[in-house]
């Protein structure tokens, strides 16, 4: 690939994109919450926590977000809280969020609330991350008038990817690619101390985060053979030992606070179930009986997963080889053992973005655009249902 051209950020069009997208979920969400009826009752394993507030905030807080919101009021260890209250929920379930997140909440929520905080860092973390893709995806395609195109159209296929909502939802995957992002961008750069601050970020943001390790290892030692006596290319390792690293300490935390070093992984197989090959998603989805959503038989989760597999061996032919690593380690390792949130966690695999973007800017238009179109109409759908409070993702 030839040396990239610099490319101007288009920040007026990335600002409209971002506040488009934005702003359609949240009328819908809204009207949702006007017009028409939600559930009767939640399943009793799904934690209602956080008071309601003005329903633009409140479609925004549902599911995971009720269990971010507590660990940022209480800590790790709810038991005592859970008892008092005579609450039927597992109070060990904790265990299986990690703390980034609610940490920054609980930073914020005394002078936003916990609901607002959540949000406003979604948000703030994804013009961060919208900005990190726009130009990553530049610097991979080459750069110039083609490197723009091909950023934009990147933004434009992550921000109508059918579960974009939980990009501004009080959930942690925005600071995730904001932050996983940013580990690629300063690697490539040969800023590895940088690089590895912000794997320990998103280490302690969300589970696959540890997965960083092996392309920054890859980023590090084609750095190292460019440049063997550089100390870039001596401490470079860094990059990739810190997501490793953090990741150990959390556990020796929890062991110390709930009592079990290992009730992260408790908690993970709890809910996504055994490991075995990137098959089993597919069998445990015909197993469970098709539906067309649902948890492990969901039918939409598996489509998502099969256009991730199918952009793999593309990604491999057009992208560097740290980023071909990362894209397979992230859509494999989830189907190891279900496609439950397959769609949510495939928010953050940033190189199928470029993929798409750098495909349209060198003249393959028509699937994206069918992409975008049928990815709009179902977000809008899973919007709707997120807001009422059934499941979306």
């Amino acid at each position: 690939m030839p040396p990239s051209q610099s490319v101007r950020v288009p920040w007026r069009a990335l600002l409209v994109l971002i506040l488009a997208s934005r702003l359609a979920l949240e009328v819908v969400g809204v009207l949702a919450v006007a017009l028409l009826p939600g559930p009767s009752s939640l399943p009793m394993r799904n934690l209602a926590y956080h008071a309601p507030v003005a329903p633009p905030l409140d479609i925004w807080a549902r599911w995971d977000s009720e269990w971010y919101l507590l660990i940022a009021d209480h800590g790790y260890d709810v038991r005592s809280y859970m008892a008092e209250r005579g609450s039927p929920y597992d109070a060990m379930g904790t265990a299986g969020f990690l703390p980034l997140y609610p940490v920054l909440i609980g930073g914020l929520q005394p002078a936003l609330g916990g609901v607002a905080a959540g949000v406003l860092i979604s948000l703030l973390a994804l013009v961060a991350a919208v900005i990190l893709l726009f130009r990553w995806v530049a610097d991979e395609a080459g750069g110039g008038e083609l490197g723009q195109t091909a950023g934009l159209v990147a933004v434009a296929a992550l921000l109508l990817h059918p579960m974009s909502l939980f990009l501004t939802a009080v959930y942690p995957e925005s600071l995730f690619l904001a932050l996983s992002l940013a580990a690629f961008v300063a690697a490539r750069r040969g800023r590895f101390g940088l690089a590895a601050a912000a794997a320990a970020g998103a280490a302690l943001t969300r589970p696959f985060g540890v997965m960083l390790a092996a392309p920054l290892a890859v980023e590090w030692w084609q750095t190292r053979r460019g440049a063997p006596h550089s100390a870039t290319a001596r401490w470079g390792w860094t990059a990739s030992a810190a997501p490793v690293a953090v990741l150990a300490a959390f556990f020796a935390f929890l062991g110390g606070t709930l009592g079990d070093p290992f009730a992260f992984f408790e908690r993970q197989s709890r809910w996504r179930g055994a490991m075995g090959g990137p098959w089993r998603a597919f069998v445990r989805w015909w197993q469970s009986g098709p539906h067309a959503h649902g948890a492990h038989d969901s039918t939409l989760e598996l489509t998502i997963a099969v256009i991730c597999l199918a952009l793999l061996p593309v990604a491999l032919r057009r992208l560097r080889a740290s980023s071909t690593v990362y894209a397979a380690l992230a859509v494999l390792v989830p189907l190891c053992s279900t496609v439950w949130s397959f769609g949510r966690l495939s928010l953050t695999v940033f190189p199928l973005f470029a993929v798409v973007g750098i495909a349209w800017a060198r003249g393959a238009r028509t699937l994206p655009v069918v992409a975008a179109f049928v990815g709009g109409g179902v977000g809008a759908f899973l919007m709707t249902l997120f807001a009422l409070g059934w499941w979306a993702g």
